[in-house]
This record gives C-alpha cells, sequence and structure tokens, in this order.
C-alpha cells in the first residue's frame, strides 16, 4: 500500500482547505498505520457499485486499475502532489478523474460539491483534465453524478495552501490549525 504520509494527495485537499492542518499533519505523522473512517470505508466499499452505476446510467464507461492504490500518479512537476483515482474516464484524449462517494441521504448537493470541489481540482491539476465526475450514492436514496469544471483560481489558492501544508509537513512542523480562524484565506 502506498505510503501517504509523505505527499499531499486529492482527499488531503478537502482537510486543507477546510483549514484542518493541524490534525491532518498529525494523521500524516502518526506511528500508527493509517486507519480510514467508517464513513470512508463504506465509501470504498462502493467504489465498484458506484462505478457500475455511474456508467449504467450515463452510458461513460469509468476505468479502474488495482495498481492505483499502490502507486499514485505524480503531477509531473512535484512529485509530492499526488492522485490515488477512484476511475478515469477516458473522453476526448484526455484522462478525465472520477470521484465516487456514498454519503448518507441527508446532504444538500450544493454543500457537497462545496466540500469536494477541492478534491476534484487536486486531481483534475494532478492530470491536466478541463473537469471531473463526481458519482454519488446518496446511501439507500437516490445517486446523482455532477460534472465540476476546473477553475484556475480556485485550484491555485488550492495549490498556495497544498504546498504550504508539504513545506510542514517536509521539514517535521506541526502547523497551525486554520479551522474558522482565516475567513477569505482558508
Amino acid at each position: 500500500m502506498y505510503d501517504r504520509s509523505k505527499s499531499v494527495g486529492a482527499s488531503d485537499a478537502v482537510h486543507i482547505a477546510a483549514g484542518n492542518w493541524a490534525e491532518l499533519y498529525d494523521q500524516k505523522t502518526s506511528s500508527e498505520p493509517f486507519k480510514p473512517s467508517l464513513p470512508a470505508r463504506i465509501g470504498q466499499a462502493c467504489e465498484a457499485l458506484n462505478r457500475e452505476w455511474f456508467t449504467q446510467e450515463t452510458g461513460i464507461h469509468v476505468r479502474w486499475q488495482d495498481k492505483w492504490h499502490d502507486t499514485p500518479i505524480l503531477h509531473p512537476k512535484y512529485d509530492w502532489y499526488t492522485y490515488l483515482p477512484d476511475g478515469i474516464v477516458d473522453e476526448h484524449q484526455l484522462h478525465i478523474p472520477w470521484e465516487g462517494k456514498a454519503i448518507n441521504g441527508m446532504w444538500q448537493p450544493h454543500l457537497l460539491i462545496k466540500k469536494y470541489t477541492p478534491q476534484l481540482l487536486h486531481q483534475m491539476r494532478v492530470v491536466s483534465a478541463p473537469y471531473a465526475y463526481l458519482s454519488v450514492i446518496y446511501l439507500n436514496t437516490k445517486w446523482d453524478h455532477y460534472r465540476i469544471d476546473y477553475d484556475d483560481a480556485a485550484a491555485d489558492a488550492l495549490f498556495e495552501k497544498e504546498e504550504l501544508f508539504h513545506f510542514h509537513l517536509e521539514r517535521g512542523i506541526r502547523p497551525p490549525e486554520f479551522k474558522g480562524k482565516r475567513k477569505g484565506w482558508v
């Protein structure tokens, strides 16, 4: 399994954008092996169903390979900037990120998109994609999918935060917790 402790991956982008830097740093530098949360494990368990359902409902094939969870896709310039795909859609000679989520049925779509857009922007930046797909199983209630377009300004602002977080990680300096403290920046 890939050692996520030295890199910044797409799922980290959600925590970094939310300002949960110290908590993420503690997870990455802990001597305890990484243990996904129950919601993350449910999402992983539902990924194959989510890919199949997405293909069935849209007619768009999602490619997936076991090796992606052992060897991440690296950004061409920054080897610390990684992406472990849930799937890839090959469209228009491009590799389009596909992200599958299984969440409780109480989420409102606009809030879900807001929460996971940093993860998708990170993925799009790694593979130079103009958009990504978010496929969501709202547990026991419904399924939907969303196409999220790349936003240069938002991706650049996110990358600056990710780069600063990586600076702390690389030097072994625990960053401060930014959550709720610097509105407009985090």
